[in-house]
């Protein structure tokens, strides 16, 4: 049997170099002979922490989201309650969509497709995502800007429909089925107690639909 390096610390250099290269090259440009070179480790050593490129790609997704926490960035805007924190974090995480390169639609489309990327970022909108807007829900019972019921509920509806179920990569539909989708989520936004669909961030997603 192969040497398997069970140094946290590898795990994490991984992920790192995995982090670099793909800003550097472009997602869709680096592969795991690339990442290993980099990191000086075996393809035995990478498997050991990693079953496959998706997993590796999943898992880089996780700590930029991690280190990059839009609602940690929400809540240091002064001045805003919070619905509009919510709105805050949807139209930070929106935007960058609008620039995306071909190449890196395809290579999302393929992520899209691997079973297992799919399963894992529905399992980390519910366990990591959902907990923060869930945050922001009890915040909007207590300042008076939201209304919510159920918020862990509504917190994980409303994770998963803006992550997969708006997904152009995971449903594909006409233009003209996209608008609906975005107009349906903007009426149950407003049922739920939780209107955070306004004019701006409706143009986003819809931009992101003719895109």
């Amino acid at each position: 049997m192969g040497h398997h390096d069970s140094n946290p610390k590898t795990k994490q250099e991984i992920l790192e170099t995995a982090m670099r290269l793909f800003a550097e090259k472009g997602l869709e440009n680096v592969n795991v002979a690339d990442v290993v070179k980099e990191v000086g480790v075996t393809r035995g050593a990478f498997y050991h922490y990693f079953k496959s490129r998706e997993e590796l790609i999943s898992s880089v997704m996780y700590k930029s989201f991690s280190d990059n926490n839009p609602f940690i960035l929400a809540q240091k805007q002064e001045g805003l309650n919070a619905l509009e924190k919510l709105r805050y974090v949807f139209k930070i995480d929106l935007r960058p969509r609008l620039d995306m390169s071909d190449s890196l639609k395809v290579e999302m489309q393929e992520m899209a497709d691997n079973s297992v990327v799919f399963k894992n970022e529905l399992l980390s909108q519910v366990n990591v995502v959902a907990p923060h807007i869930e945050k922001l829900l009890l915040e909007g019972n207590e300042d008076g800007s939201l209304s919510v019921k159920y918020p862990k509920q509504v917190s994980q509806i409303i994770s998963l429909l803006v992550s997969s179920w708006l997904s152009s990569f995971a449903f594909h539909v006409s233009y003209g089925e996209y608008a609906d989708k975005v107009s349906f989520l903007e009426q149950l936004g407003e049922v739920l107690g939780v209107p955070f669909m306004d004019e701006e961030l409706k143009e986003l997603f819809l931009e992101i639909g003719r895109k």
